[in-house]
């Protein structure tokens, strides 16, 4: 984005008093760093800012400055901005999101590529790396000082977005950035370990179940993996313990398309797809109403575990003929 246009967007959300930042379900890096640090970049402009999250903060993402104080209902807060971080649609908050709608001011803060969803205000780049990159770069537009907690958050959801600086997002703008957040405090050895080595036991097991799983089919072409209800309930374990399994999935030299599906409830079905050589896997997700990138998008089908397998590899099947 312009300069010019990150300035106007700040200067008008400081015409708010009250601000709920809201992460999407099962929020990662990208999006709690994002959400924390424009919070304590508001609070020092003395605005009351909340950060909102349905689905609360996973544990390995608790060392993140400020991660403490994130609320998990708009209930008694009272604000009159809403800023919907790292996505396009409200009802990517979870059961809190439609609450962000009666805000006069609402602010979108975003890297997905979406000319449409949430928000009057719109500080949406889809070549940043990470909402975390569009913050960062929002911040130095308006000489707003980046302190080392702010810095730790940025480059948290930076790293976690890049996959440690490996996936195609990242820019040459991307590394200047992380270093000079390097520079002002972020301990990228520290916050790399937090992020991607700092797994409870039974996340790892439930990657032994998703890898145990793997099939290859069509040709080659496709690799998925599975995590059944019965899965999760046997490892005592939640939706967010298998946050980045699909990219252990995607390591699988061959296939053009990786698919992780998750059960973690009975009847909904999340499906985590991963891509190279420049297959769309973000018009996949779109069919079932879900988005991301085109290398990395993410839905949830209704129905049996077996029924979305076969529903999202048919439609894998017809773009790849198409």
């Amino acid at each position: 984005m312009k300069r010019s246009d990150l300035r106007d967007a700040w200067e008008e959300m400081l015409t708010g008093r009250s601000f709920v930042l809201a992460c999407h379900e099962r929020p990662d890096g990208d999006c709690l760093g994002a959400s924390l640090a424009l919070s304590r970049a508001l609070s020092a402009h003395g605005k009351n800012a909340y950060v909102l999250s349905s689905d609360g903060v996973p544990d390995h993402y608790r060392f993140l400055p400020g991660s403490g104080d994130v609320v998990r209902s708009t209930e008694g807060l009272e604000f009159d901005v809403a800023v919907l971080v790292d996505s396009e649609l409200t009802k990517r908050a979870g059961e809190q999101g439609k609450a962000l709608e009666r805000a006069p001011l609402q602010v979108r803060v975003d890297h997905h590529p979406s000319p449409d969803g949430f928000g009057r205000i719109r500080v949406v780049d889809s070549a940043a790396s990470s909402t975390c990159e569009i913050v960062a770069e929002l911040l130095e537009a308006n000489d707003i000082a980046i302190d080392a907690d702010t810095a730790t958050l940025l480059f948290a959801g930076i790293v976690f977005d890049t996959g440690g600086f490996r996936f195609q997002n990242t820019s040459p703008r991307t590394l200047e950035i992380a270093s000079q957040l390097a520079s002002r405090g972020a301990k990228p050895s520290v916050i790399s370990r937090e992020v991607f080595e700092s797994r409870p036991l039974r996340a790892m097991k439930l990657l032994g179940v998703a890898l145990e799983s793997l099939e290859l089919v069509d040709d080659g072409r496709i690799v998925y993996g599975r995590i059944a209800h019965d899965d999760f309930t046997a490892l005592g374990a939640t939706d967010a313990d298998s946050e980045g399994a699909v990219n252990q999935v995607a390591s699988v030299k061959g296939p053009i398309v990786a698919i992780l599906f998750r059960e973690p409830q009975p009847g909904s079905v999340r499906v985590s797809l991963r891509s190279r050589d420049g297959f769309d896997v973000n018009r996949i997700a779109r069919v079932f109403e879900g988005g991301g990138h085109a290398a990395a998008a993410g839905c949830t089908v209704n129905g049996t575990l077996d029924e979305a397998v076969v529903r999202v590899l048919a439609e894998v099947r017809r773009w790849m003929e198409s």
